[in-house]
């Protein structure tokens, strides 16, 4: 008999979990946020954070735990965290926005060749968004880290560890690591980054697919959180991933645009594409292949403008008052895009370059306002996914809707202004969300709709 799923959401600056029915009716929900640590160029969070989220988050929903029996976890990517053996973190969950390996990326792209990366791993390492570059930042630069580790995983397996004691990694978490074979995507290393790289394959965890599960919930994690003593414990996935999963991303040129503190666009392949780029993520079903293209500073610049610019304001009116009025203002008269600023996209840096890049406006004069700099960021934002657009156009064929989700598609005239400057697309809001995908998957196992994980890969075609 199917039992009620605890889905765990653990993003980058909250943790939301909610529990929902065999039927994925959401039953209740909560939520809890914390602080990132931003420093010197770096990003990482104590991953004790998380696990007090959750347990807070676990209390307050209390009553509605007796009947669970799955939790499954939707997680932020990669959170790279070393651990000892028993779990414990042995240093902070370095974040994909993390700029202080970008030294490694350039060292190790030298070393094994970038066609072989984008060959069989489909990824180019970077700083922060490759586990590989951040795992040779802390051998070069935190050798007593490096020594006390006994593995080195991803938030879910730090999480998963945790609940059931066991080891675990999922290919949608692990694929942009440059550590993963994504091209076949059959659960192995790439041994050949491995060897060059010098790194032991028993510092990572074991391979199995997000539906997979890794254990029965440890007894005193049980009492800890109120959980039955019996739960099942999946691996889990990459929450971007697990939110497309959501929003029905399944079909090859399907497109899915999460406008959250990072904007990232997903387009499905039935087969694997290598780009220097945009990154490539497993899909969290078989067969089944993602771009991931990052803007890591998407809703997060409107943020910072926010701060910067517009104090004189409530936040609230700010989302709800004043952008929605410059927006309209500017499509009552288009033709004040002669006039904006330019405006390149790099305030958080870029996932795909080796460089620290920046941000940066340009074409101010004594005439540009402060409207005119929130349009400028708007449509550098737009034209930067246009880009991955229209690369992946000449790969295959694109749907023409767009299903959007995320905080900022919320706001008024946000979506109309990202069809301006994308393209001839239908963009249509859906309240995806990636605890929900984390759902969907639990439902899956409890239904045995895949069984084996080794039965459910379907291989890409060969290369010729």
């Amino acid at each position: 008999m199917s039992r009620d799923i605890l889905a765990i959401d653990v993003g980058t600056t909250a943790l939301k979990l909610a529990v929902y029915s065999p039927d994925l009716e959401k039953r209740c929900a909560a939520t809890r946020r914390y602080d990132v640590n931003i420093y010197r160029g770096m990003a990482d969070i104590e991953p004790e954070k998380w696990w007090i989220a959750l347990r807070e988050c676990c209390h307050e929903i209390r009553d509605y735990l007796s009947g669970v029996g799955v939790v499954n976890f939707s997680v932020t990517t990669p959170g790279l965290t070393p651990m000892a053996a028993d779990g414990t973190a042995l240093g902070p969950a370095i974040l994909f926005f993390d700029g202080r390996s970008h030294k490694q990326a350039r060292a190790i792209r030298q070393l094994v060749g970038e066609e072989k990366f984008l060959r069989e791993t489909c990824n180019l390492p970077v700083s922060g968004g490759s586990s590989l570059c951040s795992m040779l930042w802390i051998r070069e630069n935190q050798p007593d880290v490096w020594k006390a580790t006994a593995k080195f995983g991803h938030c879910n397996t730090y999480m998963v560890k945790r609940m059931c004691g066991e080891w675990a990694i999922d290919p949608s978490t692990v694929s942009i690591t440059g550590l993963y074979n994504s091209w076949r995507n059959d659960l192995t290393y790439n041994q050949d980054v491995l060897r060059l790289a010098e790194i032991p394959e028993e510092l990572l965890p074991p391979l199995m697919q997000s539906y997979d599960a890794a254990g029965t919930i440890l007894p005193s994690v049980a009492a800890e959180l109120g959980l039955p003593s019996d739960c099942t414990i999946l691996a889990g996935g990459n929450d971007a991933t697990l939110a497309a999963l959501s929003g029905g991303l399944t079909e090859p040129g399907d497109i899915n645009i999460i406008c959250g503190t990072c904007e990232i666009i997903n387009v499905c392949f039935d087969h694997p594409i290598g780009s220097p780029n945009f990154n490539v993520r497993c899909h969290a079903i078989p067969g089944r292949w993602l771009s991931f293209f990052v803007l890591n500073t998407g809703g997060k610049a409107l943020e910072w403008f926010y701060k910067n610019f517009c104090r004189d304001m409530s936040e609230q009116a700010f989302y709800t008052e004043y952008i929605p009025s410059v927006l309209d203002a500017f499509f009552a008269d288009p033709s004040r895009e002669e006039t904006l600023p330019g405006y390149v996209p790099f305030l958080g840096g870029s996932r795909y370059s080796l460089e620290p890049l920046k941000a940066e406006f340009s074409g101010v004069t004594l005439e540009t306002t402060r409207d005119d700099f929130l349009l400028a960021i708007i449509r550098g934002n737009a034209l930067y996914h246009k880009q991955h657009l229209d690369e992946v156009r000449g790969s295959i064929k694109l749907g023409k809707v767009v299903m959007t989700s995320g905080g900022s598609a919320t706001i008024r005239g946000y979506l109309e202004a990202k069809k301006r400057w994308t393209g001839d697309f239908e963009y249509r809001y859906q309240d995806q969300c990636s605890e929900l995908g984390a759902a969907m998957l639990a439902q899956m196992y409890q239904r045995g709709t895949w069984k084996q994980s080794g039965n459910a890969q379907a291989q890409p075609a060969s290369r010729g």
